[in-house]
């Protein structure tokens, strides 16, 4: 569990079962593909003999998590489907492990992006099937895009499921949660000054990024580093809207590794300087 939980950065096992218990609420098809993703993720890394401290934290559980989900949302289960979400949750473990190695930045949620961008591109070939709609709206209250925000970051527009997760944040961290109310208000805000569509901003579409973005940058001092981030992202996302193609948490990894760098170089000056 502690890998759905780190989707939105919370290593905690039992704000990962809350969770997906709100995924289930909107959607159990999603849900189920989501924690299948967790426990391919996580087995493997397991069988591989990565790291069992950064296993228990659930680090190579995330990205699989929301390529479960993704696979889900994208497609119909067939064969073929079954056969790409098994092959790219083994994948996303190694890229995950691969990127602070290599690239030394956190892998953040890219390996998800990345590898669902890659099937995305090549759905044709792999003859995978458009998805039938798999989301419930019935159960559901709204909330005009703030609840709705969270909830995105799992790919869930619900309100309720929003609320539920936001809980699941507090429980793990406060700071984490005051850091998601900040940036869901920010985002709502600047979404409406800016005139962006209110289909897009009720569907959370312009929060969700600025979520993880906030709550991974809010280490940073001082404060205008995480606040940037959230700003950043609402444009980010604004551009892959008037693209056409999926952002998926692509807005949070391209501006959080940004900051990372641009905070890194801030440090290391400070600490020459003294």
């Amino acid at each position: 569990m502690s890998g759905i939980a780190q989707v939105i950065v919370q290593p905690c096992a039992l704000s990962g079962l809350i969770i997906l218990a709100s995924i289930v609420w909107h959607s159990w098809q999603m849900a189920l593909g989501g924690f299948i993703g967790a426990v391919i993720g996580t087995l493997a890394a397991t069988l591989l003999k990565f790291k069992q401290e950064e296993i228990d934290l659930g680090i190579y559980g995330y990205n699989a998590t929301l390529i479960g989900i993704a696979n889900v949302y994208f497609f119909k289960t067939t064969a073929i489907a079954v056969i790409v979400f098994i092959i790219t949750c083994v994948l996303s473990i190694y890229v995950t492990r691969w990127v602070p190695r290599y690239l030394k930045l956190p892998a953040f949620t890219g390996p998800f992006v990345v590898i669902t961008w890659l099937v995305i591109l090549f759905r044709d070939v792999l003859n995978l099937v458009p998805a039938d709609n798999v989301l419930n709206f019935t159960n559901n209250i709204y909330t005009a895009g703030l609840a709705e925000s969270i909830g995105q970051v799992y790919v869930q527009g619900n309100g309720i499921t929003g609320l539920i997760m936001l809980f699941a944040v507090l429980l793990c961290s406060r700071s984490s949660f005051i850091w998601t109310v900040i940036a869901v208000v920010l985002t709502w805000l600047l979404a409406h000054l800016l005139a962006y569509p209110d289909i897009n901003i009720q569907n959370g579409l312009y929060g969700f990024s600025a979520v993880l973005t906030a709550i991974a940058l809010q280490h940073m001092k001082p404060v205008i580093y995480p606040l940037a981030g959230i700003v950043l992202t609402v444009f980010v996302t604004q551009a892959f809207i008037y693209s056409g193609w999926p952002s998926l948490t692509a807005p949070f990894v391209m501006v959080a590794s940004v900051i990372t760098i641009v905070y890194a170089f801030h440090e290391k000056y400070r600490l020459n300087s003294r």
